[in-house]
C-alpha cells in the first residue's frame, strides 16, 4: 500500500424521484460538503452517471456510475449494487434465491463492474449458506444504515458479523462494506434512512474510478460508522492499527479469528496483534465509547 492515500466514500444511496426526497445535485453536494471523496448513487434499475458539475474537472470529488439491481428468486426479491457499469440491468429471475443472486452477480461482471451483495438480513432474504455458495462476488454489506436491515441479527437469525466469520472460516474470501442506503436528506431521525451513517475508506494512489473500484474489490479499504483509521501496517508477524485520536474518547480494538474467536483485545493506540498460525484469518474491529465502529478487512494467514 506504499504511496497510497485514504479516500472516503459512500457506495449505496438514492437520489431519484420516488426513491429520495432530494435531487441528484442536492445529494452530491451533501456528500461533498461532509468530507467524502467519492459517491455511488444506486437507484433501482437505472444508472446515475456523473452530472456535468462533478465531471473529471472536479479533482476533489468523484461520482461513480452505479445501480441497485433486483433479483427475484423463490422468496422475496433480493438486491445487489453494481459499481461502474455502463448499461442498466433490468430485474432478473430464477427459480431459486441462489440462482437469482448469481444471475445478478454475473450480469455485473459481464460489464466489468463490481457487485456488492446488499443487506442480506433485510427481511431475512439471504442466509449464510446462500452467500457461501455464491461465486465471483467479493463484497457484501456488513452494515447498512437503513432502519430494519437487521445488521445485528434477531428473531433467531445471526448478525452479519457472525455470518462474516462463518463465511471466512469456511474458506470464502469476502470483504465487509458499510453504507448509508440513504433516502431522506431533509429530515433526520433514527426512524429515517439518513446519510452519514456508514461508509468505506479506500486505499488508492489516486481518485480514479477504475482504481477505487478495483481496490474495493481487492479488499484495500476499511469500513466505518464513525471511527477513523490513520494507518494500517501489515507485516509478516504483526498487524498494527493506528486510530485517529480525537482526544475525548477511548477505543477498544478486538482482533478476531477463525469461527469468530476473540484472539486479542486492547485499548492501546496503536493497537498491535502478533500473528500466529492459530487462525486462518485475522480481522479487527475498533469500537469507541459511543458505539461507533470501524472494521479492518480480514488478513489471511498463510502457513
Amino acid at each position: 500500500m506504499g504511496g497510497m492515500q485514504w479516500h472516503k466514500g459512500n457506495i449505496h444511496t438514492h437520489a431519484r424521484e420516488g426513491e429520495s426526497d432530494s435531487s441528484v445535485e442536492y445529494v452530491v453536494k451533501w456528500y461533498k460538503d461532509h468530507g467524502y471523496h467519492f459517491l455511488v448513487i444506486t437507484d433501482h434499475s437505472t444508472i446515475t452517471f456523473p452530472p456535468a458539475f462533478s465531471a473529471p474537472t472536479d479533482s476533489s470529488f468523484l461520482l461513480i456510475p452505479g445501480e441497485e439491481i433486483i433479483g427475484h428468486g423463490n422468496k422475496d426479491e433480493l438486491e445487489i449494487n453494481a459499481l461502474n457499469i455502463h448499461k442498466a440491468i433490468l430485474p432478473l429471475h430464477d427459480s431459486t434465491d441462489l440462482g437469482a443472486l448469481q444471475e445478478c452477480i454475473n450480469a455485473v461482471r459481464r460489464q466489468n463492474g463490481v457487485p456488492i451483495i446488499n443487506h442480506p438480513n433485510y427481511k431475512w432474504r439471504l442466509g449464510g449458506n446462500i452467500l457461501l455458495d455464491s461465486r465471483d462476488c467479493n463484497l457484501f454489506e456488513l452494515y447498512n444504515g437503513f432502519p430494519g436491515t437487521n445488521s445485528q441479527g434477531g428473531d433467531g437469525h445471526p448478525g452479519l458479523e457472525q455470518v462474516w466469520d462463518f463465511l471466512l472460516t469456511s474458506g470464502k474470501r469476502i470483504y465487509g462494506v458499510a453504507s448509508d442506503d440513504a433516502h431522506s436528506y431533509k429530515q433526520f431521525s433514527p426512524e429515517l434512512s439518513n446519510p452519514g451513517r456508514g461508509w468505506v475508506v479506500v486505499r488508492s494512489k489516486s481518485l480514479d474510478v477504475k482504481e477505487i473500484v478495483r481496490n474495493l474489490d481487492s479488499g484495500l479499504f476499511y469500513s466505518s460508522t464513525g471511527v477513523e483509521i490513520v494507518d494500517l501496517l501489515i507485516e509478516p508477524t504483526r498487524i498494527e492499527v493506528i486510530i485517529k485520536d480525537t482526544g475525548n474518547t477511548e477505543y477498544t480494538t478486538d482482533f478476531i479469528g477463525s469461527a469468530g474467536k476473540l484472539l486479542h483485545s486492547t485499548k492501546n493506540n496503536p493497537a498491535v496483534y502478533h500473528l500466529s498460525s492459530d487462525s486462518n484469518y485475522v480481522r479487527a474491529k475498533i469500537t469507541d465509547m459511543d458505539g461507533h465502529c470501524a472494521w479492518i478487512q480480514p488478513i489471511f494467514v498463510v502457513r
